[in-house]
């Protein structure tokens, strides 16, 4: 972290300037847990929670700013392999890197993602931003749930202590949408009236002393049920489908058509010798306006995306990414809803 600086000039004490270093080589960084399947969702080939970290973790990198040739600026994509076929692990890197230009890693234990955050400095980068998506309990964010190499992947507080400020940016934020990140107690359905949360006890917290950033995570479980969409979304999506796939069939028509109109309007204007002159009784052909909306594309882009990996991997991932956001859960009641901001003590 490049440490804020005061100029005095010819200002007083209380009306310094402050001048802040920034690195020229910025980091954005996504880390995606590794996900169990239940042994029903395997039996029935239900394959939509295996994903949701994984389209979390490619709808972030939509949000983060354009990568830059010569590196000053690049998106970084960390993903624990444990439990992922490598047929689907090869796709998802190919999407990460053709699509997005971000660079791809994989990791087998939690030491290796802490040994990356460090070496930030070293290589004369900084991260501004580092988003979690995992399971999570009171104390750990859970890069391996229940998985065979859960404790080896797990992030509690003897890592988050590692880390150092001056791996991140000034400005640096740290997300975590991993279950109770922000809480200090071990609270599963409520916490009483007047019972202290001990929020200064959470992983937020500690991670944000460590990294001197700020952090902003659930004191509550978070819900991943929208990553395919919400009930409006998945109410619309077959709709949407039928009218961008209907949109398409037209617009191929209407090249056919116009193909054909410039065919012949360049043999008339040859045949009469001008080159303005027109088809009798003939126009040039319109573009169909099309019946789907913005919205409407959009769910079909996610859903053809979705079918196709279902198709050629058996599992649905979607190289749009999620369609919504990870949101707050319900439980433990009494704490507050959304993401809490931990700031550095």
């Amino acid at each position: 972290m490049a440490e804020p600086q005061t100029s005095q000039g010819s200002t007083t004490q209380a009306h310094g300037t402050t001048r802040v270093g920034m690195s020229l080589q910025r980091d954005y960084v996504t880390v995606v847990g590794a996900s169990h399947s239940t042994f029903m969702e395997n039996i029935r080939g239900q394959m939509g929670n295996k994903m949701r970290f994984i389209n979390q973790g490619i709808r972030q990198l939509h949000k983060y700013p354009g990568g830059k040739p010569d590196f000053s600026v690049q998106r970084v994509f960390l993903i624990f392999v444990d439990d992922y076929e490598r047929g689907l692990l090869d796709e998802v890197k190919k999407i990460v890197e053709g699509r997005y230009g971000a660079q791809y890693r994989e990791y087998d234990n939690i030491s290796q993602m802490v040994d990356f955050i460090l070496t930030r400095q070293r290589r004369g980068r900084e991260i501004c931003q580092l988003d979690f998506f995992s399971h999570g309990v009171v104390g750990s964010i859970e890069l391996g749930y229940e998985l065979d190499k859960r404790d080896s992947y797990r992030l509690r507080d003897a890592q988050a202590r590692r880390l150092v400020p001056e791996a991140f940016a000034y400005d640096a934020k740290i997300f975590s949408y991993a279950c109770r990140t922000g809480l200090g107690i071990d609270a599963h359905l409520e916490v009483a009236e007047g019972e202290d949360p001990q929020y200064e006890r959470s992983l937020a917290q500690i991670l944000a002393n460590a990294a001197g950033t700020e952090v902003r995570a659930y004191p509550r479980r978070s819900n991943y049920d929208q990553t395919y969409g919400n009930a409006q979304d998945r109410a619309q999506q077959v709709t949407a489908q039928n009218k961008v796939a209907a949109d398409d069939r037209a617009e191929r028509a209407y090249q056919v058509r116009l193909s054909g109109y410039r065919k012949r309007l360049n043999e008339y204007r040859k045949e009469k010798d001008d080159p303005a002159a027109g088809l009798p009784n003939e126009s040039e052909p319109r573009r169909p306006t099309p019946s789907a909306n913005d919205y409407e594309r959009d769910l079909a882009r996610h859903a053809n995306s979705r079918k196709k990996y279902e198709t050629t991997l058996g599992y649905p991932l979607d190289a749009e990414g999620a369609v919504r956001d990870v949101r707050s859960g319900d439980t433990p009641r009494g704490l507050p809803d959304g993401l809490r901001s931990y700031l550095p003590l």
